[in-house]
């Protein structure tokens, strides 16, 4: 049997609190604040196992560290 790969994921609750304290009220507003497009959010926030999942890459890791500017593990976790 083939192991799981461990894959970097986003931990929504924890951005949603760091938005809320910066005034960052919709999906959009966080988006544009790390760079990212909407939908790259919103793939990032699915869970694993749905067809349009898509895990942060690297600028999507590197805008969400940038604009909250807290450390990795507040934000993203192994799965």
């Amino acid at each position: 049997m083939e192991a799981k790969k461990a894959a970097i994921r986003l931990n929504m609750i924890e951005l949603r609190k760091a938005a809320i304290d910066r005034n960052l009220e919709t999906r959009a507003e966080i988006a544009e604040a790390i760079g990212v497009s909407t939908s790259q959010l919103w793939r990032a926030a699915l869970p694993a196992d749905h067809p349009s999942y898509n895990a942060p890459g690297q600028s999507f890791i590197a805008g969400v560290l940038k604009a909250f500017g807290e450390p990795f593990e507040r934000f993203f976790f192994l799965d």
